[in-house]
């Protein structure tokens, strides 16, 4: 006699991630009940012909209160976890391919899943500001520290400005130092597909947020360098860590760059003070709250004497 067990199907899993497609070849990965609030954007360029996944960012490790969520690791979600849009396949079945991951900055909603592949995949970071992710300072620029959570241990390889990413065959995939937010912001453009990642430099329907250690005046630099190089004439996406995932990317640069500087020059009010880490912050609300800012105060000021010196 048969066991009636066998016949039942298997438990249906339940992840802290969702997947969905957003080009032919990269796929978006949703952390969607982080206990941070942050709800991080990951993304998964999976390349089978060069037998490699392109990893951007790690998120937050899984770390969740919800008690229905059994999967919280993002590698087992990868290797194991059927994805409907995917023919019922989990991304990295059986993890077959191997993983190369970039860090587009240090911020513990990024890194907290690193650990997972520090051991046996590549781990690529800017090589902008080698002594800001320092192993001596990472606990109190990954702000890792001030949440009381231990920091990630990972060994990167540090990539320089408009290097092409290491270990990806023909993928056109070129590293870009993008200081501003922080000094190691790090985006990465996608020749092939036409997509620029873009980390926390910028998103829309939440608050940008610098932390004392970022530069507006850095920022407003690197957001020109990145609309020279996505041009006027062919269409290309942007994608951020967090909300904005395949926008058109000229406009979202452009009404950014336009929402800072009216920050800068006065045309936009505080909308509210308040003290953090020590500073003084002040947010900056724009109507309709496509663009919002939050932010020491001081990084105000030092651009509004940046910019009327020019």
């Amino acid at each position: 006699m048969s066991d009636p067990s066998l016949d039942e199907p298997a438990p249906k899993r339940k992840a802290a991630f969702k997947a969905s497609r957003l080009t032919p070849t990269t796929w978006v990965l949703t952390e969607h009940s982080d206990v941070y609030d942050e709800h991080p954007l990951i993304y998964a360029k999976v390349l089978p012909a060069q037998g490699v996944i392109l990893l951007i960012d790690t998120g937050c490790g899984g770390a969740t209160d919800d008690d229905e969520i059994d999967v919280r690791s993002l590698r087992e979600y990868m290797e194991t976890i059927r994805i409907p849009a995917n023919d019922n396949k989990p991304l990295n079945d059986g993890g077959k391919m191997r993983y190369a991951v970039l860090l587009t900055h240090c911020h513990y909603d990024h890194i907290l899943g690193v650990e997972q592949f520090a051991k046996d995949s590549t781990i690529l970071a800017s090589a902008y500001s080698p002594s800001f992710i320092a192993p001596e300072n990472l606990a109190e620029h990954s702000l890792c520290a001030s949440l009381g959570i231990p920091t990630p241990q990972y060994s990167p390889t540090l990539v320089a400005h408009r290097e092409p990413l290491p270990g990806l065959g023909p993928a056109t995939m070129l590293a870009l130092h993008t200081p501003g937010h922080t000094p190691d912001e790090l985006a990465v453009w996608d020749a092939d597909e036409r997509v620029l990642y873009v980390g926390d430099t910028l998103y829309e329907w939440a608050h940008i947020i610098f932390p004392r250690e970022g530069s507006l005046v850095e920022w407003v630099r690197s957001v020109d360098m990145l609309l020279d190089l996505v041009g006027r004439d062919t269409p290309a996406k942007i994608c951020a860590g967090h909300v904005t995932a395949g926008r058109p990317a000229r406009d979202v640069l452009t009404a950014a760059r336009a929402f800072m500087m009216d920050v800068v020059e006065g045309r936009e009010r505080v909308k509210r003070r308040f003290e953090k880490r020590g500073e003084i912050c002040v947010e900056y609300i724009k109507e309709g709250m496509r663009f919002s800012l939050l932010c020491p105060e001081r990084l105000v000021l030092e651009a509004q004497k940046h910019f009327k010196g020019i």
